[in-house]
């Protein structure tokens, strides 16, 4: 009887990891088979406000200022807001004297989120002078306080556009930095994201995941949607409602943002504990509304609603791993198919990462696996309230102290 109940249990497991290690599978063996889209240039500009939500962050926003003021386009057909949360006068003057515009503020609980929707109310109709300032704005584009995009970047991503005619599309997030093996690790997870849950969804006809900057969205829509996010993971509340609304998300490959990785492990512990949290609260959002979806045929919401409940890449891994060991013990033969599992993820992970990433740091990172696997799983039991909270990025200070 007790045998009969574990074999069960283990056959549960074993169909919910087969899921799990499915979906990333398809879509990422779906990615190999992108190709770049050729892009006509345009005479046509689009209007762009860029919003730099800053908090804290007074080492690194001027660079991050700079590259977005120096774009080889229009000047005014797109205009620079940094949210300045917390950052010191002399850095709030400097960005003013480079030419952007600052908005400072001050929360109890700061959170992206709120940075946002405090910007959107700045350019609320009634804080306008006339009407004619009040269209002045075709797309928001969201950057974070350490991104830097190139001088072609809002050139770009106009023709993008004006080509596809999207009302949302997400920008290739990539390192700006490789120089821990904390950074190479952290790198790699972000690429292997791109590769599954934004070039491969694509690739089969789905939307991109968004990812939280380097996001161009349609102005009224963000401008009536933003408010309506109330965690940490303000990107993944936006995806949810743009997708239940049946407005797809392009993703442009070829479009980069460079985004600073995290260097210590302690910092990268609790940014995933943050991630965590939100994958918690998006599945508890998603899920009663997945019948609906699927007799509706929204298909973006049923595939999103089924990815908000796999385990995260790390914690399959030390689950699957461990069973791979425990089975081996009991039963050599009732093993295999857990090692099976084991080699197409492992399979599935290595071609995600991208081949210029392949080298020798990165092989040294993988020695960074076992530990940060062990603090996934961790995560998974301390991530109450996190989703809720602003989690500060720092950028290489010494959090010691």
């Amino acid at each position: 009887m007790i045998s009969a109940g574990i074999t069960y249990i283990e056959t549960l497991l074993y169909a919910y990891l087969i899921i799990c290690v499915g979906y990333l599978a398809l879509f990422a063996f779906a990615a190999l088979f992108a190709k770049e889209k050729k892009i006509p240039s345009t005479d046509q500009h689009a209007r762009f406000l860029l919003l730099i939500p800053s908090y804290k962050e007074d080492k690194v926003i001027l660079d991050t200022a700079k590259a977005a003021l120096a774009q080889d386009y229009p000047t005014d057909a797109y205009h620079v807001l940094v949210i300045s949360d917390r950052m010191s006068d002399q850095t709030n003057e400097a960005l003013q004297a480079i030419g952007s515009e600052v908005l400072r503020i001050e929360f109890e609980e700061s959170s992206k989120a709120l940075a946002l929707q405090t910007a959107i109310k700045h350019y609320h109709p009634e804080k306008q002078s006339n009407e004619e300032t009040l269209s002045r704005y075709d797309y928001i584009v969201v950057l974070d306080a350490d991104n830097i995009i190139a001088p072609d970047y809002l050139k770009q991503v106009n023709e993008y556009i004006q080509d596809s005619h999207c009302n949302v599309l997400q920008t290739h997030r990539t390192a700006k930095n490789l120089n821990t093996p904390t950074a190479i690790l952290d790198a790699a997870i972000e690429e292997m994201n791109n590769t599954i849950f934004r070039k491969g969804h694509v690739q089969l006809g789905l939307s991109s995941a968004l990812i939280g900057s380097g996001m161009v969205m349609d102005y009224s829509w963000f401008e009536e949607n933003i408010f309506h996010a109330l965690t940490a993971g303000e990107d993944k509340e936006l995806e949810e409602m743009l997708l239940w609304q049946r407005i797809p998300i392009h993703y442009a490959d070829h479009i980069h943002v460079l985004d600073e990785k995290v260097q210590q492990k302690a910092v990268m512990d609790m940014q995933r504990k943050r991630w965590v949290a939100t994958q918690f609260f998006l599945a508890k959002l998603m899920l009663p509304n997945f019948p609906q979806a699927l007799r509706q045929g929204n298909w973006d919401y049923v595939v999103k609603t089924i990815q908000s409940i796999i385990l995260p890449r790390s914690i399959l891994l030390g689950i699957i791993g461990m069973l791979c060991l425990l089975t081996t013990v009991i039963s050599m033969f009732s093993s295999m198919k857990w090692w099976s599992l084991l080699f197409i993820l492992l399979i599935t992970l290595y071609i995600a990462i991208p081949k210029t990433m392949k080298n020798k740091q990165l092989y040294q990172a993988i020695k960074e696996v076992p530990s940060f696997i062990y603090s996934m799983i961790l995560n998974l039991f301390r991530s109450k309230g996190a989703s809720k909270k602003f989690i500060h990025t720092s950028h290489g200070e010494d959090l010691s102290s």
